[in-house]
């Protein structure tokens, strides 16, 4: 039986969000967790079916993720109907609500993509000897809402890993750091994250460098680039031949999050990069734990040895800058010396 929509005369021509969902239980923590964000409930008397006014499945998406697991969602159907008066012969195009989750993921980080709304904050990096000389500056994407709300960096990462969108984020990452970067007239080192994958091969390399780099007038001997941990590449020679490639257009390189994944003592003596940032679990409750220290130390010697300078992320005090400077890292970095923010230290 459909419902009457004269009941509803306020709300009238929304359209309506359909569910469906074998499993009875799910269903009442899915209507208990609409109802409760105030979402008005169409009755349709179906088995396993649920049915609520809007005309936008995305308000709806988090509060399905606080009211059901990972899980639990995987077997929801869901379809956002246009009708103002829904029916049941619809549901033979509900998707899941993991593929719905997907499509609509990928069209927000699209739109965000498109209309540019993104910017780059930029944190220092400063010298452990003189925290004054600042070394350079790491600049870090946050997307913006129409609002201007900004969006974090994992939640872009995240969402553009499902939507299969890292390169196109990875670009735009790029290109907004050496704008920001010759915006403010930035005299010291760019240090600008790239996920490895993004410039594996000659062809991806040659895309993000004319994309990133091109018409910005930035140096290249001025940018590091970070070749970051959280997309590997799949062996040594390929990641030699990447910094080989990125040195030959005078871009020099940092290893981020050393320590972790491909970043370890072997990659050093291999791989040749211009800096090692020490992960952030290297340093942190380095006061406390003295093995770690004495990792940070070994670590510190070996870069020397092969004439790498070593910077330490997630600096927050200065017992843990002392302990690091005593341990000879070269450069500090993290919320002591300053967190990211829309322009440099002056």
């Amino acid at each position: 039986m459909l419902p009457d929509n004269s009941l509803y005369p306020h709300v009238s021509g929304v359209g309506h969000a359909f569910f469906w969902c074998p499993d009875e239980g799910v269903v009442a923590a899915l209507r208990a967790g609409l109802q409760a964000a105030n979402v008005i409930e169409v009755p349709l008397g179906e088995p396993g079916v649920v049915c609520f006014l809007s005309d936008d499945m995305e308000s709806l998406l988090p509060v399905l993720e606080c009211s059901l697991s990972l899980e639990e969602r995987r077997h929801v159907r869901a379809l956002l109907s246009s009708s103002t008066r829904p029916g049941l012969s619809e549901f033979g195009s509900m998707q899941s609500l993991q593929e719905l989750e997907l499509r609509l993921s990928a069209r927000w980080l699209g739109d965000m993509l498109m209309e540019r709304r993104y910017k780059s904050l930029m944190q220092p990096i400063v010298s452990a000897a003189d925290h004054a000389d600042i070394l350079g500056y790491e600049f870090l994407i946050r997307g913006l809402h129409t609002d201007g709300v900004e969006i974090s960096a994992p939640t872009l990462f995240e969402t553009a890993e499902e939507a299969g969108m890292l390169y196109a984020l990875d670009l735009a990452a790029g290109e907004s750091a050496l704008r920001t970067a010759k915006q403010h007239n930035i005299k010291e080192n760019v240090f600008v994250n790239v996920l490895p994958f993004s410039v594996d091969n000659e062809e991806n390399l040659n895309s993000w460098l004319a994309a990133v780099l091109g018409n910005r007038g930035v140096p290249n001997e001025q940018v590091v680039f970070e070749i970051v941990e959280s997309q590997q590449l799949p062996d040594f020679k390929t990641l030699q031949r990447l910094v080989a490639q990125l040195k030959d257009h005078g871009i020099r390189i940092a290893l981020d999050d050393f320590g972790t994944g491909f970043n370890n003592l072997a990659t050093i003596t291999e791989i040749q990069p211009d800096f090692i940032k020490l992960d952030k679990s290297l340093t942190r409750d380095l006061i406390e734990d003295g093995r770690k220290w004495t990792l940070v130390a070994n670590i510190v010697d070996s870069a020397k040895q092969s004439n790498i300078k070593v910077i330490a992320e997630g600096v927050e005090d200065k017992k843990t800058a002392r302990m690091l400077e005593s341990a000879g890292v070269d450069f500090l970095q993290g919320y002591l010396f300053g967190r990211p923010a829309d322009g440099p230290l002056r």
